[in-house]
């Protein structure tokens, strides 16, 4: 595991970086950024980390952030995953470094969205794929255990990067989390590794927006 390799720093010791020059990145979503940042953050959400991460600099140190230090810390995690030995993550993100006085832009910003090159699907929708495509679960073992859409595999989003070899380009394949968050990361991948965008699907809303249908789910 590489869980104790994910270095937090407070917003104190974020802000003895932030005044050394030290890169600042955002993973949050589009709308939340435009809201407010740290200023002079760069913005790779955490639904395109995976096809986008080689924009992030690997010979110098980089600090990232969220809303509150949880997305950032998975991001953290895959980057050192990944090889990355010089990434921080703000504890708390934006929220505790606001309230530990220190600058935050909210001045309008204008960021544009990118359509996504896989395919959104409701539950109803991805039922009928079911019978010929490979049901991905990229969520952990003990939540996958929990119960997941029947026939699904799982494959955590943390191995993908090392499971592509047992993925087929030519069948669809329909990935699965809890909300739908983590699969359109992992779609947003296969896209970017060569798989065909029309034949990768992301489960919108996840497992939960699956058992909310009244659609049933293996354990």
């Amino acid at each position: 595991m590489y869980e104790a390799e994910v270095k937090d720093l407070s917003p104190e010791e974020a802000k003895k970086l932030y005044d050394q020059g030290v890169a600042f990145i955002d993973v949050r979503e589009v709308e939340e950024y435009a809201q407010a940042r740290i200023p002079g953050a760069g913005l790779v959400p955490l639904s395109e980390f995976m096809a986008r991460y080689g924009e992030i600099p690997k010979d110098r140190p980089v600090v990232l952030y969220c809303r509150t230090g949880n997305r950032s810390w998975q991001a953290a995690a895959w980057l050192t995953a990944q090889g990355y030995g010089n990434i921080y993550n703000l504890e708390g993100g934006i929220v505790r470094w606001y309230r530990a006085g220190l600058p935050v832009d909210t001045s309008p910003v204008e960021v544009g969205y990118t359509a996504t090159p896989y395919q959104e699907v409701g539950p109803h929708e991805a039922e009928k794929l079911l019978q010929e495509a490979l049901v991905v679960d990229v969520r952990e073992p003990w939540e996958y255990a929990d119960g997941h859409v029947p026939g699904a595999v799982n494959i955590p989003l943390s191995s993908l990067p090392q499971r592509l070899k047992d993925l087929p380009k030519d069948r669809p394949i329909l990935l699965v989390c809890n909300s739908g968050n983590r699969s359109g990361v992992a779609a947003d991948f296969l896209v970017g590794q060569g798989f065909p965008g029309e034949r990768v699907y992301n489960l919108e809303g996840g497992t939960y927006a699956w058992m909310g249908a009244g659609l049933p789910i293996e354990r």
